[in-house]
């Protein structure tokens, strides 16, 4: 018999790879308890606008369609209709077309604060509705102290307002960010990419329309992002080595401004005006061990990207699905899920395209900075792509996270209570 203390799954981490696995297993009869060390907050008015844009890609928006929460998302998020990426001195581009892809919209773009607010707030209205298979325990504010194995159990020592409890959980997901808590305790090492960089947001008035159109140029000063926001904004993403991003500080509202313009034209019309920008350090990286027997790590734990072609959140999203549908298959074959096999069918059906993402941001990465002699190389490179069918079809249902075998959740598949 479970005591309050023992459970089916315990998530550590309710960002958003954390949030949405909860809300798609509420559907399976499960025993979950969730810690999160950040207090939950549902004022709204610590919710703004000028968070940080994140853009969800195809397969993310299918995710999110599956489980029922896009439409309380979509009216804070702008649709991407098409992809421009270019680069400096080259007069080669790739474009991407949703209405040549056949799909109403390529992804969208919204603020990750967000994104992560209305997660939050649906988890909680589901755990106390109890209308779900699942049933929830949620430890907030908490941090994970201790993790042992006993009798085939995991033991999880947390401390909670200055009192600790001891959880007994079958299985422990982490999705607690890059500076992983489960990770360190479990003593897995990060192994750090050899790209070091720093990304600048901030949120642009525009004074012609963006006509649903995301850009990313590759400029000697680094990578630039511009997302297509609501109310005729732009979320600008751009990513370079620290010493240019501190140059950028320098500059005043118009200099700074003149200097993206520049790098745009006049594509958006005149640049107005722009919020006080905020700096993110970024390292890219990935864990020596990503699953082992009643263990998986999710999102940043597991690997950590750099913000180019957005392919960071959508990942850990994909993994996430990926995730459920081996939790469902167990339930269904009456398996435990502790079982070693679990973790090995995740890391068999998760790796490789992991590597592929991260190779791909990383060579996009390094293509920014190499100019000179090679830009006819690099401008056939673009024409090619936008020419050929074959080669643009599969760059595209790369960036729209299409290009691998899809889990349920991005086809749209749901789990009924009966299934089990």
């Amino acid at each position: 018999m479970k005591t309050d203390t023992d459970y089916d799954i315990l998530i550590v981490g309710a960002g958003i790879v954390g949030s949405s696995l909860a809300i798609a297993l509420s559907q399976l009869p499960l025993r979950i308890a969730l810690i999160e060390q950040v207090p939950f907050n549902l004022d709204t008015d610590h919710v703004h606008e000028g968070s940080k844009p994140i853009a969800l890609n195809f397969a993310s928006l299918r995710i999110f369609q599956t489980l029922k929460l896009w439409p309380r998302l979509e009216i804070y998020a702008n649709p991407i209709q098409h992809v421009h990426v270019s680069k400096s001195a080259c007069f080669a581009q790739l474009r991407i077309n949703a209405k040549d892809l056949g799909v109403p919209q390529l992804g969208a773009v919204i603020p990750v604060v967000r994104l992560g607010h209305e997660l939050i707030k649906t988890l909680l209205q589901i755990a106390a509705c109890q209308t779900t298979p699942a049933t929830f325990d949620f430890y907030n504010p908490a941090i994970c102290q201790t993790i042992s194995k006993q009798k085939g159990v995991w033991r999880v020592t947390l401390s909670r307002q200055e009192e600790k409890k001891i959880l007994y959980p079958r299985l422990i997901i982490a999705a607690d960010g890059t500076h992983s808590t489960v990770r360190r305790l479990f003593n897995i090492d990060f192994k750090m990419g050899s790209i070091s960089e720093a990304a600048l947001t901030s949120f642009i008035d525009i004074e012609r329309h963006h006509q649903h159109i995301a850009y990313q140029r590759l400029t000697q000063q680094g990578i630039i992002a511009c997302l297509p926001l609501r109310d005729n904004k732009i979320g600008l993403v751009w990513t370079a080595k620290p010493a240019i991003i501190e140059n950028l500080l320098q500059f005043t509202e118009s200099e700074f401004l003149d200097n993206l313009q520049r790098h745009f034209s006049y594509r958006f019309g005149k640049l107005l005006h722009f919020t006080k920008p905020q700096v993110y350090t970024l390292k890219s990286g990935i864990s020596e061990s990503q699953a082992q027997a009643g263990l998986i790590l999710l999102g940043n734990a597991a690997h950590t990207l750099l913000p180019v072609a957005a392919q960071g959140l959508n990942l850990g999203l994909h993994d996430m699905a990926e995730c459920v549908d081996l939790i469902a298959t167990a339930l269904q074959q009456d398996k435990d899920l502790n079982d070693e096999n679990l973790a090995q069918s995740y890391l068999k059906s998760r790796l490789a395209v992991q590597r592929q993402v991260m190779g791909f941001t990383e060579q996009l990465t390094r293509l920014q900075s190499r100019f000179g002699p090679l830009t006819f190389i690099y401008n056939s490179g673009l024409l090619a792509m936008d020419l050929l069918s074959p080669c643009k079809k599969n760059v595209s249902r790369r960036l729209m996270g299409m290009h691998s075998r899809l889990p349920g959740l991005i086809r749209g598949v749901t789990f009924q209570q009966e299934e089990y």
